[in-house]
């Protein structure tokens, strides 16, 4: 499933007038922020609590900071780096830490004679962090996804939900929902149009069409159908819980396959209910997983560059080009280095194999192509 784009801008112009305005943009795009400080956000960890005593209310701060300092590096480590390298974290004295952070912004603070509370955000600097990652050989991605929907179909006793609600699978998805480190997800609000475009089972069928509209409704990149079959083991009482993700667009192909299990006894309902928010949290720590997977920057390949051409019609397509490669950071930067009436040369650079960088332009609904006289950027698909 594709994101369609509206070409902005499609009035022609003639051909004496096309130059002027091209090399006007063309500076435009050169001196434009790097693609690179899109990225900025995955940077920024924030809600760090700091509560510390000590001898002096100058020291539990000190102390304090320090302490802060430290987790919300290993916040940030976790967040771009895969599950499998979270234990190659390194240990950074002082004054490297220091040099990885950018700013800290103090949202609340108490100072007391012996004790320091604190709420803070910090910010750390996107090329030092890259450049520690990539000394260390560590593979990592800073792409923030695209919003993506999540579709929870509720399945027991043999009944499936999807706009039944409440339902506990729903509520516990419903907790979720939002910024989650790389991910952000949001959820559909079930409107009578809304169920019209999509059924339970034509959500676990993957019925595109209606996933498509339905996405695009809340102009999401990709749609996450989440199915949850609740059942209980006759061997021993337990609740079970199988969760399937099976992503769509820009979210991650899947299928993502995990069983929860449950305490025997209990009521029923409060069993579901515990259980469905814990596969729901964990579900989400999976789809970041396979988020990065998808995405990671391999640092043992160093830094690429290709050279691709898009084909221009009409005024508007330059802007719309520059718009729709200025989403995909996947890229560390794409400068113009060539613009003609009929296509604009963009210099590509990313620390990925190619055909990573080529699945991420189709999820921004974008084809890149090889033919006979070089790679070829098309930007309305």
């Amino acid at each position: 499933m594709q994101r369609k784009r509206s070409m902005v801008g499609k009035a022609r112009r003639g051909l004496l007038t096309w130059p002027r305005l091209a090399l006007g943009l063309a500076l435009l795009a050169l001196g434009a922020p790097s693609l690179a400080q899109s990225q900025s956000s995955a940077y920024t960890v924030t809600d760090i609590n700091v509560n510390r005593s000590a001898a002096s209310g100058q020291q539990a701060r000190e102390m304090g900071l320090a302490e802060a300092r430290e987790a919300a590096f290993t916040h940030l480590f976790e967040r771009l780096v895969p599950s499998a390298y979270h234990g190659a974290r390194p240990n950074l004295p002082a004054d490297q830490m220091d040099n990885l952070i950018q700013s800290v912004d103090v949202v609340r603070e108490q100072v007391t004679a012996t004790s320091y509370r604190a709420d803070l955000t910090m910010s750390f600097s996107p090329p030092q962090v890259r450049a520690m990652l990539s000394r260390l050989r560590i593979p990592y991605t800073d792409r923030v996804s695209p919003p993506l929907l999540i579709v929870p179909v509720y399945e027991w006793a043999g009944a499936r939900q999807l706009w039944e609600i409440p339902n506990p699978w729903h509520s516990a998805w419903v907790e979720q929902a939002g910024s989650r480190g790389l991910i952000s997800t949001v959820l559909a609000k079930g409107d009578a149009g809304e169920q019209l475009m999509l059924s339970a089972d034509q959500a676990v069928s993957g019925d595109s069409p209606g996933l498509q509209r339905l996405a695009q409704t809340y102009q999401a990149g990709g749609a996450v159908v989440a199915l949850g079959q609740l059942r209980v083991d006759p061997r021993n009482g337990r609740p079970v819980l199988d969760v399937t993700l099976q992503g769509y667009g820009a979210a991650p192909a899947g299928p993502i396959k995990q069983r929860f299990e449950g305490s025997a006894g209990g009521r029923a309902g409060m069993a579901a209910e515990q259980l469905t928010r814990t596969a729901a949290a964990a579900m989400v720590d999976a789809l970041a997983d396979a988020w990065k997977a998808e995405n990671l920057q391999r640092t043992d390949l160093g830094t690429n560059s290709l050279t691709v051409s898009v084909p221009l019609s009409y005024i508007g397509d330059y802007a719309t080009a520059l718009r729709m490669i200025g989403e995909v950071n996947a890229l560390e930067s794409a400068t113009v280095s060539r613009i003609s009436a009929r296509e604009a040369r963009f210099q590509l650079r990313y620390r990925s194999d190619l055909e990573q960088v080529r699945r991420a332009f189709s999820q921004y609904g974008m084809q890149l192509v090889q033919e006979p006289g070089g790679w070829v950027l098309r930007v309305n698909g």
